[in-house]
């Protein structure tokens, strides 16, 4: 039986459906994080990082701030924007999570090459009331070895980073790690 002869037409129709489906799958995998899973540890394209960047950052009250000023507590690091829909989907869960706590764990939500008045915006919008810091040209976000929005940190109450995950996290998810930062009862 002959084979069908495809035309040139229709090759590059076949071709380019098949590089925008490539393109959609990349781009579900970083949105997830590239785990599937809020229940597996994402890495940073840098690998595994123990240590807090050391530069100072500015707070949304003006103040600047570095890592090491919340030491003593375990620590968790939320990267979000105004642009960012998964970020602004779990900034409500973050504070949820932040208010049933109280001061057992500490929360700085950073601001990741954002403008400030459409963060602000955002954070009355949603009612977060933890430490938020501005991050206006991704420096920070790059210094953690970041590559997908949003990406939590999780500090343990010595400094040390402990897990990270890129990715939007839900309350259960977001508990179920904090829950890891505690000393045990």
């Amino acid at each position: 039986m002959p084979r069908p002869v495809i035309s040139s037409a229709l090759r590059r129709t076949i071709v380019g459906g098949a590089l925008v489906a490539l393109v959609a799958a990349v781009a579900l995998i970083a949105a997830i994080g590239g785990s599937g899973s809020a229940d597996e540890p994402a890495t940073s394209a840098s690998g595994a990082q123990s240590e807090l960047p050391t530069q100072s950052f500015e707070l949304f009250d003006g103040t600047e701030a570095t890592f090491a000023d919340f030491a003593g507590k375990p620590l968790v690091i939320n990267f979000w924007a105004s642009w960012c829909p998964s970020c602004v989907a779990e900034l409500p869960e973050f504070e949820a999570v932040h208010q049933a706590l109280g001061d057992e764990v500490q929360f700085l939500g950073i601001a990741n090459a954002d403008e400030r008045s459409r963060g602000l915006e955002l954070i009355e919008q949603t009612g977060v009331t933890y430490t938020l810091g501005d991050d206006p040209d991704g420096e920070l976000f790059r210094a953690f070895g970041n590559i997908a929005m949003p990406t939590t940190i999780f500090v343990s109450a010595d400094g040390r980073i402990v897990d990270s995950f890129a990715g939007q996290l839900d309350e259960r998810a977001l508990v179920e790690r904090v829950e890891r930062l505690l000393p045990e009862a």
